[in-house]
């Protein structure tokens, strides 16, 4: 059977990617992967265990579209509480991780030749998503305190006049991924006022907002600075609880409810999974998430230690203050895309910084990820890829 003349006109459009980001090696600094170190396994397994004889013969019936409704109670509690942002549990909707609230918005509102506002450089998940729809992705200006709101507003002018009127914002504004920066409040204010003069909406995505490790408290969400309906959020439990449960969480405006309604809010997680995490954070997110953090402060310091010690000072490294990746800018004419061959061969992974552009700019920029490993494995794993730069020739301009 020949499926070649079978296959969908819908499917997505093939992104450029680097064959070399699929395979295994033992140093992994390319993925927020869960802090193994602290993940909860046992208590998860106990919170699924008491929950079973209330919730167990809810198993016997589809779940309800939105998810389960526990959980969603909890997760609108805690936006309140620590993002700012309150909201009635009919605006939330579970999802497959946070990619997967991602996509069912992606899938409801972008269509093939729509402009997409990003940061300077941007998650790349949710890039290859904007660029298989056909999207036209324009960066913004970027700095340590997140994307340059009088760039942004003088690109939505300069679009204008050109007769397009961007899609929507889309911003991490927290931790953001992958340059490991913060929002400030102030231009979290700004981006709000801008999106409403110029009726483009926000989308935003506080996957990380759990990780705070030091500085200043982070600033509210900008769904709750925002009284116009102006602003999607996505987040999600995945990256603290484990990146195998697969349970993120979207949260709408009233107005786009029957939209998503008709995509059925995308992929739910399983319920059983849903149970699981609604009992644990019920009983131990307080004393959890700190454990966590504490963990990542710990392998944060490490990496940067490492970076210190094995690389020239000519490679610059942001200092997060939460969240589980740096991002590097190495010498002028450094190509981290073409490194990574020679990285992985050498057992160490990274992402090169061209993966979070449309344009595919960036080749001297790289992101690293510390999550995973212990600080032992850091250290080691650091160690080898300077190794592996030197000898390609990624510092002979430091």
């Amino acid at each position: 059977m020949d499926y070649s003349k079978l296959v969908s006109r819908n499917l997505p459009v093939e992104v450029r990617s680097h064959p070399g980001i699929a395979v295994d090696t033992d140093y992994v600094f390319s993925v927020t992967y869960t802090d193994v170190d602290t993940m909860p396994t046992t208590e998860l397994a106990e919170s699924l265990k008491a929950l079973m004889p209330s919730e167990g013969a809810s198993l016997a019936k589809y779940p309800p579209p939105q998810g389960h409704v526990g959980l969603r109670e909890l997760i609108a509690q805690r936006l309140k509480d620590n993002r700012g942002i309150d909201v009635p549990i009919e605006s939330i909707f579970l999802s497959s991780g946070a990619g997967g609230a991602i996509g069912t918005i992606v899938d409801g509102f972008i269509d093939p030749g729509d402009t997409v506002l990003a940061e300077e450089f941007t998650y790349s998940g949710t890039l290859n998503m904007m660029l298989g729809h056909r999207a036209n992705v324009v960066h913004v200006p970027t700095d340590e305190d997140g994307m340059d709101p009088d760039a942004l507003e003088s690109t939505i002018k300069d679009l204008n006049a050109r007769g397009v009127q961007p899609k929507m914002i889309y911003t991490i504004s927290v931790y953001q991924n992958p340059m490991g920066i913060t929002m400030s409040e102030e231009r979290k204010k700004r981006m709000v006022e801008i999106s409403q003069r110029y009726g483009v909406p926000i989308f935003e995505n506080e996957s990380y907002a759990d990780f705070y490790i030091d500085g200043d408290p982070l600033p509210p969400a900008m769904m709750g600075m925002d009284d116009q309906d102006g602003v999607m959020y996505v987040s999600a439990y995945t990256k603290l609880l484990g990146c195998g449960l697969r349970l993120g969480y979207g949260v709408v405006p009233e107005q786009v409810q029957p939209i998503l309604q008709k995509l059925r809010f995308g992929v739910s997680p399983s319920h059983l999974t849903a149970m699981a995490v609604y009992g644990f954070l019920s009983e131990h997110a307080d004393e959890y998430i700190p454990s966590v953090t504490d963990s990542l402060k710990t392998k944060r310091d490490t990496m940067l230690a490492a970076l210190g010690e094995h690389f020239p000072p000519s490679c610059k490294w942001t200092h997060p203050n939460g969240g589980m990746m740096l991002w590097g800018e190495l010498p002028e004419g450094a190509d981290t895309w073409n490194a990574l061959d020679a990285a992985i061969e050498a057992g160490v992974k990274y992402n090169p910084g061209s993966m979070y552009r449309a344009d595919g700019e960036g080749s001297n920029k790289m992101r690293l990820t510390f999550s995973y490993h212990n600080p032992d494995q850091i250290r080691e794993g650091i160690a080898i890829l300077a190794d592996v730069f030197e000898k390609q020739g990624l510092f002979d301009n430091a």
